[in-house]
């Protein structure tokens, strides 16, 4: 017997997802109000929206709840939550612009490349270095945001150093993908 939910059950994992959406300003907000070059509260917020996006995949999962809508959104949430976050680190003077400004390009480039992929058939899937280099943006931008200290430094530059490894590693990877779908193609033409 198959166990029926209520709707709005279905519903909470994209309720979370708008709400982590509805949080990523305030990050912002509190980055653009410090006077002295961190934000502690900007961190904490920045913390809890990184969080909340483990707790509304596993929802969404174990519900059955995985909707087009999550699919797109959530990521899309992450995107912008490490946008603002690296936007807050330009606004505190944390690091060299160049720094937040290197992880902010190599973003948009991933998504850019994720997005064409996905337009040419192909199916982008984060590998390990991707998620190692996404969990370690995830820790340094926040607490970089709040604190001062010599071991948060050297964990943004090696969270810097690990997204351009990784971004390396997507686009070597890249053509041998293309050609393996071509040959796919060809597969199913003849």
């Amino acid at each position: 017997m198959s166990e029926t939910r209520p709707r709005w059950v279905m519903q909470v994992p994209n309720a979370i997802t708008v709400t982590r959406l509805a949080a990523i300003p305030f990050v912002l907000l509190f980055a653009f109000r410090a006077d002295d070059g961190l934000s502690k509260t900007a961190g904490w917020i920045f913390a809890a929206v990184a969080f909340t996006d483990f707790i509304d995949g596993r929802l969404a999962r174990s519900l059955g709840a995985e909707s087009a809508f999550g699919r797109i959104a959530d990521p899309l949430c992450d995107r912008l939550l490490v946008a603002a976050g690296l936007v807050a680190l330009l606004s505190l003077g944390r690091f060299p612009a160049w720094g937040p400004i290197l992880l902010l390009a190599r973003d948009g480039l991933a998504v850019g490349g994720f997005a064409l992929m996905s337009r040419r058939g192909m199916d982008p899937r984060v590998d390990l270095p991707g998620k190692i280099s996404s969990a370690l943006v995830m820790v340094a931008v926040p607490t970089s945001m709040g604190y001062r200290v010599h071991w948060v430094d050297v964990l943004f530059w090696v969270a810097v150093a690990g997204s351009i490894v990784s971004f390396a590693n997507y686009s070597a990877h890249v053509p041998a993908k293309r050609r393996l779908q071509m040959t796919r193609q060809r597969a199913d033409v003849g």
